[in-house]
């Protein structure tokens, strides 16, 4: 029965929550006594508080007025004194007649007078046009900007102080002012010289002043900062003065030389808070004391209460349970009794469902707002007696018939003893996450399909070469083993840089890949590496193809330009050939006639073997130029493809009439290519030129080689003629192939020469030459040391 009557007082305590406490009416108002007197006291000691704070104030204030007004007497009083002792100062330090200064008399004042005046930090000698022509500097306290000899005066201020000086004849001083990178105050003054056209122009540090008025007021606990028109001079002043604003401030006018002036300058001092009581620490033990007596009296109170609520321990428990579950706006709550009958539910329970306490107190299982009924899942979980039990996620429906995901936390409820009161229940709507993880579900597997989907194989290793995983690409190729990946990667650690466009060859498969790889991290965190293998066997047997066509077709090139220069080769070696017949000829005669002497037969024989010898190269460069190679890149001068290429070009510009000009740049650097694709793109490019100025007046073809200036490691060749030029709709076919403007030509040249230029990682181009013409131009890369 105790226990029946305990859970029944609680169901009434949770159904009467709006309702007033149910504690006796003479406690209720003992409560209201003591908290009353309580009240009293603590509104007495504010009052004597703020009484003795208000008094402390008014004290504090008078003291700050007097420290501030004593503070800027002894700064007017310290910049006339500096005035007057400048005054003095000035006839040695001003330029004498003949133009020069008194150096060691001059040097020595100004350093003395800096050293005496350590605010002064630094002191210029000034003329009508405000030009420095003398300027010191204090070791003191060195200023940060300094004023050179030569100078002109800029500073608007300090110019009009200037001239007003050569006026008056009196001492100025300009507003104040800061400079940059620092947060120091300066002002510069300026005085008379006895001559007419010099004043002296002296930076006063007043930052150093104040501090030093401050210290010597003794003072240290006041702040003291300038104003110019109710303004901070220093921002760093104004950011200080917004984290006070409860402190003591007076404000004192500043005049400095005894004039006023447009601008208002004063002096801010503040007394902070914690400045207050600091000389009278009477109000400080009054407050104390009275802290004190409010305490004690705070702890009798305590106890007294205490003892009013040890009888009603167990329902003040009660109705704080309530008013924190009613007060809970994060979670719907509703706490059930130990038949599942709802008796209570708190206002965000009642706005995830949508409708009132009353549609829902008294419901047993299965409740309205299931869509399906959970209960023994329910009990499954009480009855583990699992401490922090699984949540249950479940298909719910509002009042106004929207379903949507609901999740339950179900916790037993019990009493002080350990007595089972019940079950409190946390309801959470999660249609959002069930929404988000259906969606993440969804990506996931249009992912998988996506990849899977993919002709490259796809593969994750981890950094021991563990598969972590791999596509059907993958395993159709490699199997689900990592050994394939292991493979290609090694593969392509040890592969040149410069082969890698070209892909990579796995023995194992018999097939060309293109490998990248990229590091990530994996689903628990560990470092892994992501590999992407594209099958692009088709693509590079089509290259090799392409290359060994084209490889086919500059040999047929190198044999077509010598056939087309075959006249002007038989020409030229038909000299030596002659020469040789003629000295061979002339030496026999000589023998017949017996004049033949050793020294003539010497001779002869020397001529005969030079032009052997010279019709022997023509043979060799004729066929080192025809020979069929494969492309090698390596490196190569500038200078014996030029040689190489004119042995050849000069023959044909014989026959041609045309004059051949070479342009080299100074230093050139190696080239990276193939010497004699090299030799055979400038030598058609030389044939084509001295064909389309056979016909022009100007035959001089001009060979330009230097860098590019937008890419130091890229060298261009220009080939420049004065023929006919190009028109623009044969410009956009030039390098088609099977295209020519000659009726006689293939239309293969100009594609060869720019599949060599390509190949070579240039670029062939042309362009019109000022006044008339074309000019043919290629880039080859410089030779960095890879192949």
């Amino acid at each position: 029965m105790p226990a029946d009557s305990s859970v029944t007082a609680v169901a009434d305590a949770f159904q009467k929550l709006t309702t007033s406490d149910q504690i006796p009416k003479v406690t209720k108002y003992g409560l209201w006594a003591s908290w009353a007197a309580l009240v009293l006291l603590a509104a007495c000691l504010i009052v004597v508080s703020f009484l003795v704070i208000d008094s402390e104030r008014r004290a504090e204030e008078i003291r700050l007025q007097q420290s501030t007004d004593l503070v800027v007497q002894s700064l007017e009083s310290r910049i006339l004194g500096t005035a007057e002792l400048l005054q003095k100062t000035s006839m040695r330090l001003m330029q004498v007649q003949n133009g020069r200064f008194p150096m060691a008399s001059a040097e020595l004042s100004a350093t003395t007078l800096m050293e005496e005046r350590s605010e002064v930090t630094s002191i210029a000698l000034v003329t009508k046009e405000n030009e420095v022509i003398r300027s010191w500097t204090s070791s003191v306290s060195p200023t940060i900007e300094r004023r050179q000899v030569g100078a002109l005066l800029t500073e608007k201020e300090l110019t009009a102080a200037v001239a007003r000086v050569f006026i008056t004849d009196t001492s100025e001083i300009t507003p104040l002012y800061t400079l940059k990178d620092t947060q120091l105050v300066y002002a510069d003054l300026i005085v008379p010289t006895p001559s007419s056209q010099q004043v002296l122009v002296a930076r006063v540090d007043l930052s150093r002043l104040l501090t030093s008025a401050v210290r010597f007021s003794s003072n240290d606990r006041y702040r003291f900062v300038f104003l110019e028109n109710g303004d901070y001079v220093l921002e760093g002043d104004r950011e200080q003065s917004t984290d006070a604003e409860s402190a003591v401030r007076y404000e004192a006018p500043l005049t400095l030389l005894g004039r006023r002036s447009d601008v208002k300058t004063t002096i801010l001092g503040t007394s902070f808070d914690h400045a207050l009581s600091a000389t009278n620490k009477v109000p400080v033990f009054l407050v104390a004391g009275l802290s004190v007596m409010l305490a004690l009296t705070l702890a009798w109170l305590f106890y007294y209460q205490r003892q009013q609520h040890r009888s009603h321990r167990l329902l003040a428990a009660e109705y704080s349970l309530r008013r924190a579950m009613s007060e809970s706006a994060v979670v719907g709550l509703r706490v059930t009794d130990r038949e599942g009958r709802i008796i209570y539910v708190n206002e965000t329970f009642q706005k995830i469902l949508g409708c009132e306490a009353s549609d829902l107190l008294g419901q047993r299982p299965p409740y309205t707002y299931w869509l399906e009924d959970i209960h023994e899942r329910l009990d499954e979980i009480l009855k583990a007696g699992n401490p922090t039990p699984e949540p249950v996620t479940f298909l719910a429906r509002r009042k106004s018939g929207e379903v949507f995901h609901a999740e339950v936390r179900l916790s037993p409820l019990e009493d002080e003893n350990g007595r089972s009161l019940g079950y409190i229940g946390a309801l959470y709507d999660v249609t959002a996450q069930a929404l988000a993880r259906e969606e993440v579900l969804a990506a996931n597997d249009r992912f998988t399909r996506v990849v899977q989907s993919l002709n490259s194989s796809l593969a994750v290793l981890s950094d021991s070469d563990e598969l972590y995983f791999a596509n059907r690409g993958y395993e159709r190729l490699f199997g689900r083993s990592s050994e394939g990946a292991v493979r290609l990667l090694e593969s392509l650690r040890t592969l040149p840089e410069a082969e890698h466009r070209e892909g990579l060859y796995d023995e194992a498969t018999e097939r060309w890949f293109d490998v990248r790889v990229r590091p990530l991290v994996w689903t628990k965190g560990e470092n892994a590496r992501l590999m992407i293998a594209t099958d692009i066997t088709a693509r590079r047997e089509l290259e090799i193809a392409r290359e060994q066509q084209l490889r086919r077709a500059e040999a047929t090139q190198r044999l077509v330009t010598m056939g087309e220069m075959a006249s002007s080769l038989a020409h030229e070696l038909n000299q030596p050939l002659a020469a040789i017949s003629n000295y061979a000829g002339g030496a026999y005669t000589m023998l017949e006639n017996g004049t033949l002497s050793s020294e003539r037969c010497r001779t002869a024989f020397e001529r005969i073997e030079n032009q052997a010898v010279r019709a022997g190269k023509i043979i060799q460069r004729i066929r080192g130029f025809a020979k069929k190679t494969d492309a090698k890149l390596e490196p190569v001068l500038v200078s014996k493809v030029i040689q190489e290429t004119m042995e050849l070009a000069n023959i044909q510009a014989r026959k041609l009439n045309a004059r051949l000009e070479i342009d080299l740049e100074e230093n050139l650097p190696t080239l990276r290519g193939d010497e004699v694709m090299l030799e055979q793109l400038l030598l058609n490019l030389l044939k084509n030129a001295m064909e389309a100025v056979f016909e022009s007046d100007n035959h001089t073809i001009r060979v330009r080689v230097a860098r590019l200036e937008a890419h130091q490691n890229m060298v261009r060749f220009e080939v420049i003629d004065h023929g006919p030029g190009i028109s623009d709709e044969e410009k956009a076919r030039l390098f088609d192939a099977f295209y020519s403007t000659k009726s006689e030509g293939m239309g293969m040249g100009l594609n060869i020469c720019r599949s060599i230029a390509e190949l070579h990682g240039g670029r062939l181009g042309i362009t019109d030459t000022p006044g008339g013409g074309a000019t043919f131009s290629f880039t080859v890369p410089v030779w960095t040391g890879e192949a």
